[in-house]
């Protein structure tokens, strides 16, 4: 089997690009020949992580050129490639230029979409203006561009579905939501494979003697799509009650500066902001307790089940559905409610951190719910559904 993975930025951080490492390099452990093609190779020292044998192919924008079309034939031709991945499958013209390059050949188109089907970073944006805004006329104006980015969006699925042999998303959840969105009436090319833990299962482990009382927050630090300043709210009315326990922050992002300065100015004991280092997210798993999001955006959450195969107990607002498929509420974990509730967050983080016998029990679940997600599952989807797509003609 001989697989091509088109993709926009890689090597790069982020959660789609960590995913297609840890894809790649299984698929050629299965005895596959795997070639990456990426538009920006924006932190190339991250290509080490990769498979020798993997070769890695530069794009160039615009997206659609004939340079572009001729790079990926030739890739298809001289290496008589089986199926494409393509991993932006949004915007359509990247399905556009990956059909053209397929031509009459043989090789088959599998789309994936690595986010909410009738939510994205644009109809957030508008929102959250619509949100923060006192002028009628400015709300109607950003409803109205609300609206037209929903329509280009169906319309992005729908021409992506319809010009892929098939099309996966992450969680069984999103089926109907995609279905409504794109006004779908045949269904036979939607399938649900979800993002792979990206740890070896050799990892996997709770070790209750190993866990600090650290509530933790692993990710981007904005305001508009992870509500990071939430988390911080949270815990400025908690930590006069728990002395023993701390925060930790990983990550950065456009906002980390000011949540910095506003820690400091209202003298908010027990914040630890950790940045994006060289140790990696499991040395905080292997030491935290309890994991928090409070997302308005995410679309699989890699970070949750990474989190709890190492034994944290989840608190995570409820925002999107794929959630549903991970955590089971009150056992392995704790989802609010939407719309978001400061109260009710404290309150389920109260719950655990004043019962360890509980959070102990929790944290064992949420350990065992996180093998759903192993690597080896995730490939017997992958691999069966390169068979199916190999029988049909």
């Amino acid at each position: 089997m001989k697989i091509l993975i088109v993709i926009g930025k890689y090597p790069n951080y982020g959660g789609t690009e960590v995913v297609t490492t840890v894809l790649a390099n299984s698929f050629v452990k299965k005895g596959y020949a795997v070639t990456i093609a990426s538009f920006e190779q924006t932190v190339p020292e991250l290509s080490s992580e990769l498979d020798p044998s993997i070769v890695l192919r530069k794009l160039s924008y615009p997206v659609i050129t004939p340079k572009n079309i001729k790079v990926l034939k030739k890739i298809i031709l001289d290496n008589e490639i089986d199926f494409i991945l393509n991993q932006w499958c949004l915007p359509f013209y990247v399905t556009v230029l990956c059909n053209m390059a397929i031509g009459k050949t043989n090789c088959k188109l599998i789309s994936v979409m690595h986010g909410v089907p009738d939510k994205n970073k644009r109809t957030m944006y508008f929102e959250n203006k619509m949100k923060s805004s006192k002028n009628r006329l400015l709300i109607k104006v950003y409803e109205v561009l609300r609206r037209a980015m929903l329509v280009f969006t169906s319309y992005n699925s729908r021409y992506v579905y319809d010009n892929s042999s098939a099309y996966v998303v992450l969680s069984k959840s999103f089926i109907n939501t995609f279905v409504r969105f794109s006004g779908l009436k045949n269904t036979s090319k939607l399938i649900t494979i979800g993002n792979p833990l990206t740890i070896s299962d050799q990892e996997f482990g709770h070790d209750s003697s190993s866990k600090e009382k650290i509530i933790l927050y692993v990710g981007r630090i904005d305001y508009t799509h992870k509500r990071v300043h939430r988390i911080i709210e949270v815990w400025e009315k908690m930590y006069g009650n728990y002395p023993d326990w701390k925060l930790v922050i990983v990550g950065d992002g456009p906002e980390k500066s000011n949540l910095e300065t506003y820690v400091e100015q209202n003298k908010i004991t027990g914040v630890h902001f950790e940045g994006f280092t060289n140790k990696p997210p499991t040395a905080y798993y292997k030491k935290s307790s309890i994991l928090i999001l409070t997302s308005d955006l995410e679309s699989f959450g890699l970070v949750l089940t990474e989190a709890m195969s190492y034994g944290m107990v989840p608190v995570v607002y409820g925002s999107y559905t794929a959630v549903y498929d991970i955590v089971t509420d009150g056992k392995s974990g704790f989802i609010t409610s939407m719309p978001y509730s400061e109260e009710e967050t404290i309150n389920k983080l109260r719950e655990l951190m004043s019962d360890e016998n509980k959070l102990d029990a929790m944290a064992k679940e949420a350990l065992r719910k996180s093998q759903d997600f192993s690597l080896e599952m995730v490939l017997t989807k992958w691999e069966a559904l390169f068979s199916t797509l190999n029988n049909k003609k």
